[in-house]
């Protein structure tokens, strides 16, 4: 521990692969004098290792490359590391796999994030992993949860204290994303419906496509551009296909994430039809880049959008309400406009990234003095 003079020694268990833990272990290493660990079973990108040098990245591989079997001999090699390391602090990012991983005792302050699916989908889906998960919720100092609905899921199913738990989304960075006029168009001559959330079953492509098709057949100036990739890429292909949609529907590669910017600011609609949601970031970098958004009312997501105010709410799983709004806002290119400003309002008051990483920051280093005293 190095804690008297200012410099922080910090541990994070995290997926390394996710812009989000990659965000965040890089604030506290590139912009503060601390030491910087990174504990994990997904690397990171080669890319992002050699950008930051300032991160020691400790990968620990797996035996049976099954996560199940590989658990308890990962656990004891990243117990031997924390000690190894002496952190001033540990904080596991995700609780249904890397919060697990939090070491016992009260020697270390911990933190866990819970960013979603760890709280809302895998316990009430496995009787073990909920106990796991209520077993670390009690055990650590402080829990982040990305949207006010993931906390109080956290009160009511894990009966947590409340006043250990804190609200703290992921927040974005609102100079990186901004409107920009420079970025041009995906297509001048068509209203281009866009989606970057990938291609897995939380996301529920099919009722994105289905929403479009209803659309498309009133009005064909309207084209759908679908970005990224997933396990369920290759069903959604097909499903275009089988709805003769090929010519309406684009599939871009997934790209670095300094295009993400230009991609939103490229598309006239943002869509977003998950079943199950924190906080989503991609939600927000839309938001502050003046994209209007039509999104699932679920989860955390009405705690950012006020339906008509600021962009356009739908129930989950609903391809005939969702095309009803997409024909609606391609319709009205004024009412895109103002919800598009007023959404970027909404994320410059309450998710600038910096002013929330100055929490986070501020949380540490209460946590390290009171286990200093």
């Amino acid at each position: 521990m190095n804690f008297s003079n200012g410099t922080m020694i910090l541990t994070f268990i995290a997926d390394a692969r996710t812009i989000h833990t990659q965000r965040w272990v890089e604030y506290f290493a590139k912009n503060k004098d601390n030491e910087v660990h990174l504990i994990t079973y997904d690397p990171a990108p080669e890319n992002f290792i050699k950008e930051n040098p300032e991160i020691t990245e400790h990968i620990i591989p797996g035996k049976f490359n099954n996560l199940y079997l590989d658990f308890w001999p990962r656990h004891l090699k990243i117990q031997k590391l924390v000690t190894k390391i002496n952190p001033d602090l540990i904080h596991a990012h995700f609780i249904t796999k890397y919060g697990f991983h939090l070491p016992s005792g009260k020697k270390y302050p911990t933190v866990v994030s819970a960013w979603g699916d760890d709280i809302l989908i895998l316990p009430p889906q496995s009787r073990i992993i909920h106990q796991f998960t209520k077993k670390i919720l009690n055990r650590v100092d402080l829990i982040y949860g990305v949207s006010h609905d993931i906390n109080r899921h956290i009160i009511e199913d894990f009966r947590i204290p409340e006043d250990k738990i804190k609200y703290l989304p992921f927040g974005i960075d609102t100079k990186m994303f901004s409107p920009s006029e420079n970025s041009g168009k995906f297509d001048e001559d068509h209203t281009v419906i866009f989606s970057n959330r990938g291609f897995y079953p939380v996301y529920d492509m099919p009722t994105l496509v289905e929403g479009f098709e209803k659309a498309y057949k009133i009005n064909k100036n309207l084209r759908l551009y679908l970005k990224g990739d997933g396990p369920e890429l290759p069903k959604i292909k097909d499903l275009v296909k089988t709805k003769n949609l090929s010519d309406a529907v684009n599939f871009l590669q997934r790209t670095e994430y300094s295009q993400v910017p230009v991609d939103l600011n490229k598309a006239d609609i943002f869509v977003t039809t998950a079943v199950s949601d924190g906080t989503p970031v991609s939600l927000l970098e839309t938001m502050s880049t003046e994209t209007p958004v039509i999104a699932t009312n679920i989860g955390g997501v009405p705690e950012w959008i006020t339906d008509g105010e600021n962009g356009i709410l739908v129930p989950p799983k609903d391809p005939d309400a969702l095309s009803r709004k997409i024909l609606l806002l391609a319709g009205d290119k004024s009412l895109r406009n103002r919800l598009g400003k007023k959404a970027r309002k909404t994320v410059l008051e309450r998710g600038d990234w910096w002013k929330l990483m100055a929490e986070a920051e501020s949380d540490y280093r209460t946590l390290i003095d009171k286990y200093n005293q």
